[in-house]
């Protein structure tokens, strides 16, 4: 007979903020443990789970001494959804962990032993910051108190996947994330369909009417609403649709799209517009955007535009130089940086976003942009820079992998004077800097917090070509 394994308790010091919402600490006998709903500052018995590449993981057992930087969570939902992980510890910590973590990947990975960190530019608003959120309609329902039917499938939820759990959805009655009307149309939503009878989406035998409603917001208070369906059934989507323009005015848009793929992904996917306006606008300072169902746009509206400034200020454009945006998505940067700029060129692999890019331009009036269809890694920067001419800057906006290493070799070929990378992972950011490293000198960096509460950071630097 197997034996149950005993599993051990250590006791804990959290001296930091990991990924994925974890915590990190150490055991008085240097052991590194990650530890979920820990804060840096608390002393806990931790009991480990499991062990992976050298660590051990575990939950707190018991809080001996709470850090003075724990904070109530303002989220009934706090520890069930994991959209916002980082509720537990104060704001002004969580900006500390953060700048820290830019700190040490340029200090242990771009090997700068004192990198130019300019202070965090944190946000203004710590909820209701996002204009964008998508919720998923399920027949499985996940309870958040135990012995409520836990394990009941029977009851319909509109929410968030449970995390680890993805067949089960957390039913979200008031989210933080978004502000308007956001939290009274997701809810008049579930009252009418259920009211309605329509049917919730079975992840497990994908069946189902209604699979996600996707909300987009404007600083205005406008909405878009995108309804995803799992068959089509025009006529009460249509009665739905009625229903939801008499109670809201703030949505001035709706569209459905029908989704027959097992996976959640939407993309090349047609958008059927219900009614209102085609696009929902926004303006950030100067530029205006027209955001489509599909359209990739920066989630916090109010930070993209610090970020598009703090872009603009490392630029230092005279209204002379030619700036090559690698990785543009919509051409937002571009689009921001034009009226100051003698041409803009922006580069994507997506053609929706592309088009999008072409669209916004013409939407700010600009007739010195123009945006390719390319792989930024398939791409022979100096020979296309011959074609369509040498680019005094380069911006770089990549994923979360970082810049391909073609990508880093042609610019250390091209060598414009400037180089102004953004990133959503200042790892991979610190390793494309340690790569450029031959011909290109970190003059600035600064941390963006783009996402409160969560273990996200955008980090900006700036690059010198060396003399």
């Amino acid at each position: 007979m197997r034996k149950n394994k005993i599993k051990k308790t250590v006791r804990t010091n959290i001296t930091g903020i990991a990924h994925n919402g974890m915590s990190v600490g150490r055991t008085p006998e240097g052991m590194v443990v990650f530890v979920e709903r820990g804060a840096p500052g608390d002393v806990a018995d931790v009991l480990l789970l499991h062990k992976r590449k050298g660590s051990w993981y575990g939950r707190v057992e018991h809080l001996v001494e709470g850090s003075a930087h724990r904070t109530e969570p303002h989220c009934a939902h706090f520890g069930h959804c994991g959209g916002c992980s980082w509720q537990h510890i104060a704001y002004l910590e969580q900006l500390r962990q953060k700048e820290r973590w830019v700190l040490d990947a340029m200090q242990r990975i771009a090997k700068i032993e004192t990198p130019p960190l300019e202070p965090i530019l944190p946000a203004a608003e710590t909820q209701y910051y996002r204009n964008k959120l998508e919720f998923s309609f399920s027949t499985s329902r996940w309870y958040e108190v135990p012995g409520t039917a836990a394990d009941d499938d029977s009851g319909g939820a509109l929410g968030f996947h449970r995390p680890g759990n993805f067949n089960k959805v957390i039913d979200i009655r008031h989210c933080h994330h978004q502000g308007g009307d956001s939290n009274a149309i997701r809810n008049f939503v579930r009252e009418y369909t259920q009211k309605h009878a329509l049917e919730f989406y079975d992840i497990r035998r994908h069946e189902g009417l209604l699979r996600s409603l996707m909300l987009r917001s404007n600083l205005r208070g406008e909405f878009m609403c995108i309804l995803t369906l799992g068959k089509e059934e025009p006529e009460k989507i249509a009665q739905l649709s009625t229903a939801l323009r008499d109670a809201f005015p703030s949505i001035c848009s709706m569209y459905t799209v029908h989704n027959p793929r097992l996976n959640d992904s939407l993309y090349g996917l047609p958008f059927q517009k219900i009614f209102g306006e085609s696009y929902l606008s926004e303006t950030l300072d100067h530029a205006q955007f027209l955001v489509g169902p599909s359209s990739f746009f920066q989630t916090n509206s109010r930070q993209a535009a610090k970020l598009f400034q703090l872009v603009d200020s490392y630029c230092s454009l005279t209204g002379k130089e030619h700036v090559l945006d690698l990785y543009c998505g919509v051409g937002s940067i571009g689009i921001y940086l034009a009226r100051n700029a003698a041409r803009i060129t922006g580069v994507e692999t997506v053609p929706e976003a592309i088009d999008d890019a072409r669209r916004n331009a013409a939407a700010n009036g600009l007739s010195n942009c123009e945006f390719h269809v390319a792989e930024a890694e398939q791409l022979d920067l100096p020979a296309w820079a011959k074609n369509c001419g040498a680019p005094d800057i380069v911006v770089v906006d990549p994923p979360r992998l970082g810049l391909h290493p073609k990508v880093c070799t042609g610019l250390l070929e091209l060598a414009p004077e400037k180089i102004v990378y953004v990133s959503c992972n200042p790892a991979t950011q610190a390793r494309d800097i340690e790569w450029l490293s031959p011909r290109y000198q970190l003059e600035r960096v600064r941390p963006v917090d783009m996402f409160p509460h969560t273990n996200h950071v955008e980090s900006v630097a700036l690059l010198s070509l060396c003399r």
